[in-house]
């Protein structure tokens, strides 16, 4: 196996030097790595990487709690641990502390070699299926046009952010954003420049949001970004970094017949009223509604029971005035 890490650990010196020298006699392994107490152990598979655990057995080891410790992690559980000792005492006792398998350190070269092997070949293969998993579960969650969250994505983060505003009492809000005139756009330049203006927005969008926002496709030229823990006042902040940021886009694609714009809809919910994540999209959506009546390229911030409040950010070339570069 190529580009194989072995970890050596022991207290005894001696057999752990022998174990590495073994090892390396493999050629299994581009790096065999002694190391001298579990702790350092942990340390390393935080660090850099491993393929295997060679543990050389003192003849009077009776515990090994870290065994136990490295199968209690999710991404540890399977790695091979490997017992090497000296006498058939020492060998079933390797079993009993969890080691994978338990050899002699005097075993055949070749035995030795294709015992090590089969473990190697059987981790690869549980690396290789958690990382097809991985793979597919964020497929499931993610757009694959913008690589935003998508819809699944959306659903679940707004729930998880409307029982958190329910337990602490902090507010949480909801935008709700448009492009502008995207069918007249499609129209003028084609469905392919649609799809990378749809790509460009998703990244400014993902530029102007904080670490903690989530930022999701709703589907066609929509977009929504769920901010925790934001009033109504922090949430008009990032929806005006948003409209610079795709001002910026337009102008990086001389976007000059059909300059890009987005209409931004708020809402904003806390305990004082409706966490219902149902009724914070009928808001932000009425939001956003009520910014295409005004004109296009504003945000408008929901605040029941009064007519929602504007920020009007103008036409391309004020916006540019305003904005700078």
């Amino acid at each position: 196996m190529m580009n194989a890490t072995a970890l050596v650990l022991g207290t005894d010196q001696r057999k752990k030097l022998q174990l590495v020298q073994l090892l390396t006699t493999t050629q299994l392994f581009d790096r065999v790595k002694p190391l001298q107490t579990p702790t350092a152990l942990f340390q390393h598979l935080k660090n850099g990487p491993a393929d295997i655990v060679c543990w050389a057995l003192d003849n009077e080891e009776n515990k090994a709690g870290w065994v136990g410790k490295l199968s209690g992690y999710e991404q540890w559980h399977d790695l091979p641990v490997i017992a090497f000792a000296d006498n058939q005492e020492s060998l079933l006792n390797g079993f009993t502390l969890g080691a994978s398998d338990s050899l002699k350190l005097s075993t055949d070269l070749n035995e030795l070699s294709a015992r090590l092997q089969g473990h190697l070949r059987r981790w690869q293969r549980l690396l290789d299926l958690r990382q097809s998993k991985e793979q597919l579960q964020k497929m499931a969650l993610t757009d694959p046009l913008t690589e935003l969250g998508n819809r699944t994505t959306f659903d679940m983060s707004i729930k998880q952010a409307a029982a958190r505003t329910q337990r602490s009492g902090s507010p949480y809000s909801l935008l709700m954003i448009d492009l502008d005139h995207f069918k007249g756009f499609n129209d003028c330049y084609g469905h392919q420049a649609g799809d990378k203006v749809l790509k460009h927005v998703a990244e400014a969008i993902r530029n102007s949001a904080r670490e903690a926002d989530i930022c999701c496709r709703y589907g066609g030229e929509e977009f929504v970004v769920i901010l925790p823990d934001t009033d109504a006042k922090s949430a008009e902040v990032l929806a005006n970094r948003i409209h610079k940021q795709v001002a910026l886009v337009s102008r990086r694609l001389h976007l000059k017949q059909q300059p890009l714009t987005v209409s931004i809809g708020v809402s904003c919910a806390d305990q004082k009223g409706s966490t219902h994540p149902t009724h914070l999209v009928e808001e932000a959506d009425r939001a956003l509604y009520q910014a295409k009546e005004n004109g296009r390229n504003r945000t408008e911030t929901w605040r029941p029971p009064s007519y929602p409040t504007s920020i009007d950010y103008g036409y391309m070339p004020t916006r540019e005035l305003a904005f700078g570069t």
